[in-house]
């Protein structure tokens, strides 16, 4: 009988040293975002073409789109820059000539290892969605391949998808596509523009350009206000999204209506974030981190360096606490006294281009064919009937060439397949009941002869 208790107790003590090494379940997965989420709408359609453009600025060292380590390099930026998410314009999960798909998935990628998020906004006026057809299947793909990654972006619990362009099809369009393909309303869409009737069937209203305006922190304010009033009269949860920018300059489109609103040294930024806060917006996005043809980028660039990547850690803060961002600073110029025999009419200083730094050359690891160069263009469509809303906005911005021609054709009931569960994790690893079995009986039949040796030792 001792011997019996001494084997079982030497076979549990190896049982216990093996527990270790054992294949544990995965703990859940920390969702990265904060409270009050601070997103940027990120492009991934740029090449060499683009850079030959007469941009108002341009990155601090030309990239290419399709580059693994230049989507690395932004989500270390966005990252830094106290970015919750980079939100790709997305046409579609086309592979051929539809780098934003191969794109993504590299963003996805990288943005696991580093701890940021990702979502994607699905473009409508893009070249490859032409009907509700390829719709159902580019929600599908959103849902049942993008959406399960572990870095896809989740707001409560649930993944976000944006859309543009959502007022190409009528309301009752997206009441039947959100019946087949999300009816219990376990992800997060979120509409833009100036149609908030859209909530009806949306979780969610943006702004992507509030540039037009000199003022718009007043703008922000009654959107905001508008999205609430809609969600008090649905009874449902609806999500403001404020749009903040820096500044805007499309010249470079050769847009009829193109038009420039000036940076003024971080004040417009500082403006549009003062209105976030004052709208009590649920969620903040910058337009943009890298639209480069608008002049709305915040990357690293060769006309301000890092200014706008630090000047957005600094006024997130006081939006995730819902305080007003501090003005910008000003520096009252020396004053000069001109000589009285001085008439000439003094030179302009020259100012000096400050050098980009060295990066390492960036090497495309994948040959696409590249995306035609992203103008969009307005799409007059008719607004939907709905409940009383405000007067309409201009909220352009610029798109890809061979954009639907008018709206798609309205759709007929589609065959949607049955909805998998989004988990938001991956999938998790349970030991075995028969493994741990096996792993004990090993360590008695192990420890049986050890301890027989050991008696024969001590006689």
């Amino acid at each position: 009988m001792r011997a019996h208790k001494t084997t079982l107790r030497l076979a549990l003590s190896i049982a216990l040293l093996l527990t270790p090494f054992l294949p544990l379940r995965a703990a859940p997965a920390v969702e990265a975002q904060s409270e009050r989420p601070v997103l940027a709408f990120y492009y991934a359609w740029f090449d060499a073409n683009t850079w030959a453009l007469p941009l108002p600025d341009q990155p601090r060292a030309p990239y290419l789109s399709t580059d693994p380590i230049a989507i690395e390099a932004h989500v270390l930026m966005a990252k830094d820059a106290g970015i919750d998410a980079l939100v790709l314009d997305w046409y579609g999960p086309q592979v051929e000539n539809n780098q934003t798909e191969t794109n993504f998935r590299v963003l996805l990628e990288k943005a696991a290892v580093h701890g940021l998020k990702a979502s994607l906004t699905v473009d409508l006026a893009g070249p490859f969605i032409h009907d509700v057809n390829d719709l159902t299947h580019a929600l599908l793909v959103v849902r049942d391949q993008h959406a399960p990654h572990a870095a896809f972006l989740r707001i409560e619990g649930k993944p976000v998808v944006f859309f543009w362009r959502q007022n190409l099809y009528s309301i009752e369009t997206w009441q039947s596509l959100r019946d087949q393909i999300d009816p219990h309303h376990d992800m997060l869409w979120i509409a833009e523009g100036i149609y908030p009737e859209a909530l009806q069937v949306f979780d969610g209203l943006y702004l992507y350009s509030v540039a037009w305006s000199d003022d718009p922190a007043s703008v922000l304010v009654r959107w905001g206000n508008e999205v609430r009033q809609w969600a008090e009269n649905l009874g449902a949860r609806r999500y403001w999204v404020a749009t903040v920018m820096p500044g805007y300059n499309d010249l470079a489109t050769g847009r009829t209506d193109a038009f420039v609103r000036e940076r003024a040294d971080g004040a417009y930024y500082r403006a549009t974030w003062n209105g976030a806060i004052e709208s009590q917006a649920d969620w903040v996005v910058i337009t943009s981190f890298n639209e480069w043809l608008e002049g709305t980028a915040i990357e690293a660039s060769q006309n301000y360096g890092d200014t706008y990547l630090h000047l957005t850690r600094e006024l997130a803060q006081p939006y995730r606490q819902l305080q007003p961002a501090p003005p910008t600073p000003t520096v009252e110029p020396p004053t000069v006294t001109p000589e009285p025999e001085s008439t000439a009419t003094p030179e302009p200083t020259p100012t000096e281009t400050p050098e980009p730094e060295p990066t390492a050359t960036l090497t495309p690891t994948a040959t696409l064919p590249p995306t035609a160069t992203p103008i969009r263009l307005p799409t007059p469509t008719p607004r939907p009937t709905g409940l009383t809303t405000l007067t309409p906005e201009p909220t352009d911005r610029p798109g890809s060439v061979g954009a639907p021609q008018g709206a798609p054709t309205e759709p007929t009931a589609a065959s949607v397949p049955q909805r998998h569960i989004v988990e938001g994790e991956a999938a998790s690893r349970r030991v075995s009941p028969l493994l741990v079995g096996l792993l004990i009986v090993a360590a008695g039949l192990i420890a049986v002869p050890l301890y027989r040796w050991w008696r024969a030792a001590r006689r």
